[in-house]
């Protein structure tokens, strides 16, 4: 993957990945940390999306499902609280071309920014906590 080593106005720091195939861009300021995917507790009658949780560096998270689970977790800082991405595929870090807007340029292709503002309020936006019947 190409990555442009300048560290100009013209790039942003981050991480590009791919999510059920499609690459995604996480900006610098979200990313904490890339850490091997841990083992999670499930939560009973938790909304789609929410994977459990899983203790990492001695911090407990929710871990979001964006894919299929593999090796890898993206530690995440969002809303002050910290969160785990789960389902990536060929994870890369360093600076990239921007491309003018919130996406960046990776191997001569627009690569869009991943959504996580989308993504925390999905798992967030349902009241799952009355759920639990177990």
């Amino acid at each position: 993957m190409a990555i442009d080593s300048s560290h100009g106005a013209g790039t942003r720091g981050g991480l590009v990945f791919k999510v059920l195939g499609r690459r995604v861009f996480l900006s610098a300021e979200f990313a904490v940390r890339v850490a091997p995917c841990p083992q999670v507790a499930r939560l009973p009658g938790a909304p789609p999306g929410l994977l459990g949780l899983a203790l990492s560096e001695g911090v407990i998270l929710p871990i979001i499902e964006l894919g299929v689970p593999r090796s890898a977790m993206i530690v995440c800082a969002h809303r002050g609280e910290e969160i785990g991405l789960v389902g990536l595929e060929d994870i890369a870090s360093g600076m990239f071309l921007s491309d003018g807007a919130l996406g960046v340029i990776a191997s001569g292709e627009a690569v869009p920014p991943l959504d996580i503002e989308s993504i925390y309020t999905r798992v967030h936006a349902v009241s799952w906590g009355a759920n639990w019947s177990g």
